[in-house]
C-alpha cells in the first residue's frame, strides 16, 4: 500500500547559548517507505544538510508530555496558548537543542495519521521497496 510522502518546511531555532539562537530552515518528512518514522532535516547550509530520524509514535508523545531517551528528547515547552516544541538531539558527533512551531509540527504529524493510522504501519509497508532502499543505500 503507497502513499504519498508529507513534507512539511518550518523554521525552527538552533538554541546555541543563553543569548545565541540562530534561525535553522526544517524539512520534516514522513515517507511511504518507513510509515514507522518521521524524519527531520535540517538545512544547516546548502552543502551541510543533517537528517535525523526515529519513532513517529515518539514524535506523537512530545507533542503533549516530555518524551524520549537517549538520542532524542521532545517536549512541549511555553504557556499553553503559544505552545513550542523543544527536541533534544545527541549522537557521537554533537549536541543539539531546536525549538519550534508545535501547532504546525501538530497539524503535519495528525495528516500522517490520517494515510497511515496508529497501530497500522505494518500494513502500509512496501516490502520490495523497503528491501530496494536498504540494498541500495
Amino acid at each position: 500500500m503507497g502513499f504519498p510522502d508529507l513534507e512539511l518546511k518550518i523554521r525552527m531555532t538552533l538554541v546555541a547559548g543563553p543569548d545565541w539562537r540562530v534561525p535553522v530552515p526544517v524539512r520534516l518528512h514522513y515517507k511511504n517507505t518507513d510509515p514507522y518514522a518521521v524524519q527531520f532535516i535540517f538545512d544547516v547550509t546548502p552543502d551541510d544538510v543533517v537528517r535525523w530520524r526515529f519513532a513517529r509514535e515518539l514524535l506523537d508523545q512530545g507533542l503533549t508530555a516530555p518524551a524520549g531517551l537517549g538520542d532524542v528528547k521532545i517536549t512541549p515547552i511555553g504557556p499553553l496558548h503559544n505552545r513550542c516544541l523543544s527536541i533534544e538531539l545527541e549522537s557521537p558527533h554533537g549536541y543539539a537543542l531546536l525549538e519550534g512551531p508545535l501547532a504546525s509540527v501538530k497539524a503535519w504529524l495528525a495528516k500522517t495519521f490520517e494515510v497511515v493510522p496508529a497501530g497500522r504501519e505494518s500494513e502500509a509497508v512496501d516490502i520490495d521497496s523497503f528491501l530496494d532502499e536498504l540494498l541500495n543505500h
